[in-house]
């Protein structure tokens, strides 16, 4: 199959162990071009994963200026091969406080996450909040989508007992061109799946707030999952 074919997998996967996020995605993309002024915003796009919000941002707004971090091998791999040249990707560890350090630019009117920090410790999460804000210039803002259960459980896919991950990530781990990833992604990671954490959207707005930013709120929410917004004044 070819880097096209594995990502049209990705996202059927990611449509059915991440409800919602198609919606979070156009959230996401409608925030950018209603509130970034010019034609040609300065994105950054944290665990930005296989580009489906880079490359659909640039359907909408064809002038932005779009920077991909991720850590993930296999997803650096499909995204540096199906994203246009203008993208750039960026290997980058957020556990790590130097990350920032890699990346081509600073002053982004725009720095996303979407379904992508759920797996960081509390601690850490706060300083990278920081972090994010410290990035935005004047008049630009963080957003991160994720699951931030309010008194609701938090959205899950249906169990049919397919393991259509399994099988995945099975199938990847025997291409030959995404195959030598798969097992460097799991040299980093391990075997397991990072454990995942959804405090509630209230706790997000103290962690932003605690950083670089002037005005933090929940912009919208669908069910469990939410979208807190922080903004830096001019």
């Amino acid at each position: 199959m070819t880097v096209g074919d594995w990502n049209d997998g990705w996202e059927r996967l990611m449509a059915r162990y991440q409800p919602g996020r198609a919606q979070a995605i156009e959230r996401m993309i409608e925030l950018v071009a209603t509130r970034c002024e010019g034609p040609a915003p300065r994105v950054l796009d944290v665990g930005g994963g296989t580009g489906t919000l880079c490359s659909r941002l640039l359907e909408r707004v064809p002038g932005a200026e779009v920077t991909l971090v991720d850590l993930d091998p296999v997803m650096l791999t499909i995204a540096g091969s199906s994203l246009p040249p203008s993208v750039r990707v960026v290997r980058a560890d957020l556990r790590e406080p130097d990350w920032t350090a890699l990346l081509p630019d600073t002053g982004y009117d725009a720095v996303l996450a979407v379904m992508a920090l759920h797996y960081l410790p509390p601690g850490r999460l706060t300083e990278l909040y920081a972090e994010l804000g410290g990035l935005v210039r004047a008049g630009g803002f963080v957003a991160n989508v994720d699951d931030m259960p309010d008194g609701e459980a938090v959205a899950s896919a249906v169990d049919d007992g397919e393991d259509l991950w399994g099988t995945w990530w099975s199938q990847v781990a025997e291409d030959p061109v995404l195959g030598p990833a798969v097992a460097e992604r799991t040299r980093l990671f391990g075997e397991s799946p990072s454990a995942e954490w959804h405090p509630p959207a209230e706790w997000h707005l103290r962690a932003l707030e605690a950083g670089p930013v002037d005005e933090a709120a929940v912009a919208w929410r669908n069910g469990a999952q939410a979208a807190v917004v922080a903004f830096k004044a001019r």
